[in-house]
């Protein structure tokens, strides 16, 4: 599973020479990712009315085991993954547990930069939400997400589903490649709490099937491509400015937690 999630050239580019330039942030691979999601997201749209119709039916509308996972999975998707995310850094940090604390760092990066993607693609497209537009899957106009601030407009893709599945590749990703013989456990756990996620967005009316299937895809590349970064620049400028706590005396009594800054 860690080879499936973490190419197997990112452990190549590791041990090359430090005099090889590291690959860029997104490279051909992210392209040819990013390419396969909207190919998915073409799939699915063509399914859209058809699961709305389904998920919206009395059977799992009112289904006592269907609601709580629909609120589990809202509630994961935002802002569980970001409290996480930041709770395994801080905590890694404190405790001294490297792994953690990097997992944690890797997951914020994710949801940082696949929401700001996915904020763009909102605007851009100016999907409908399936509530405002039920039986009108084709309710699409350019720019107009960013014209409306309560979020009627802002269907495609999914941030909720976005930020679950960053969430999932990034921690997953980073397991896979500092302690793989934990990755697996690790991946079952995130990806299928992020599955969750989506079917809870299209479970509350706020997505169509295409939505959250797009979101999914840019939250897991991007995850991905964020793990492969950091693997391919050891000691980078991020990790020593952020995965470097300092735990000293504080004047007025106790301890204070501070990060170390290197200008290098």
């Amino acid at each position: 599973m860690a080879a499936a999630l973490l190419p197997a050239s990112v452990t190549a580019q590791v041990a090359a020479d430090s005099s090889t330039p590291p690959p860029p942030a997104f490279s051909v691979v992210e392209l040819r990712r990013f390419a396969f999601v909207g190919l998915l997201g073409a799939a699915a749209y063509a399914g859209d009315a058809a699961v709305r119709d389904g998920v919206q039916a009395s059977g799992p509308q009112g289904n006592a085991v269907l609601d709580g996972l629909a609120e589990f999975g809202n509630a994961w998707g935002q802002p569980g993954v970001v409290g996480l995310g930041l709770a395994m850094w801080g905590g890694g940090l404190l405790a001294k547990r490297p792994i953690v604390a990097s997992s944690g760092l890797r997951a914020i990066e994710a949801i940082t930069v696949s929401g700001a993607v996915t904020k763009l693609l909102k605007g851009s497209f100016g999907r409908a939400r399936p509530y405002v537009a039920p039986n009108d899957r084709t309710d699409w106009q350019l720019f107009r997400g960013f014209g409306h601030s309560n979020g009627e407009y802002e269907a495609m893709p999914s941030g909720h589903a976005t930020a679950a599945f960053a969430f999932a590749a990034a921690v997953t990703g980073e397991v896979a490649h500092r302690a793989p013989a934990h990755a697996r456990w690790v991946g079952i756990a995130t990806y299928s709490a992020a599955a969750v996620t989506a079917y809870a967005r299209v479970h509350d009316d706020r997505h169509w099937l295409s939505d959250v299937t797009v979101g999914a895809g840019v939250g897991t590349v991007t995850g991905l491509a964020i793990v492969r970064w950091h693997a391919t620049r050891p000691n980078n400028v991020i990790d020593r400015w952020l995965l470097a706590p300092i735990l000293a005396p504080s004047p007025s009594g106790g301890w204070t937690l501070g990060l170390r800054v290197s200008p290098r």
